[in-house]
């Protein structure tokens, strides 16, 4: 299984070629997708100020996903998450450590273009384009 960060959900509602591919390609080696209830709020968040017929494909597009919560386990490690990337100087968005500590709790790779962000959690798993 592969977890899609809300960038690559975003770049796929707007019909990029690479993000189109990569997620065929997936979808081919019968790798099943997720996102987190994180990347759903921030692309709806998207949603808000203005009506796209993108909010019905994206309703659309979830319908076919896995969808992590945001639960205990998760929660604890996003502090554990937070405290050492701030120890180190390295903060992230809470969202971005939320968005991690999701995957990392179910196994899960994220497949981003913040690789720069997400490198900074050595125990993550990323999958770049």
């Amino acid at each position: 299984m592969v977890c899609l960060d809300s960038d690559i959900i975003i770049e796929f509602l707007k019909n990029d070629k690479v993000i189109l591919n990569k997620i065929n390609d997936l979808q081919k080696n019968k790798k099943d997708i997720s996102t987190t209830s994180i990347n759903t709020f921030e692309v709806f968040r998207g949603f808000i100020n203005f009506k796209s017929d993108s909010l019905d494909r994206f309703n659309a597009f979830l319908s076919n996903l896995k969808i992590y919560n945001f639960n205990l386990s998760s929660s604890k490690k996003a502090a554990e998450i937070f405290e050492d990337l701030k120890s180190r100087g390295k903060i992230l968005d809470l969202a971005d450590i939320m968005t991690a500590s999701i995957a990392i709790t179910n196994n899960e790779p994220i497949l981003t273009n913040n690789i720069a962000h997400f490198k900074r959690i050595p125990e993550l798993k990323l999958l770049e384009l």
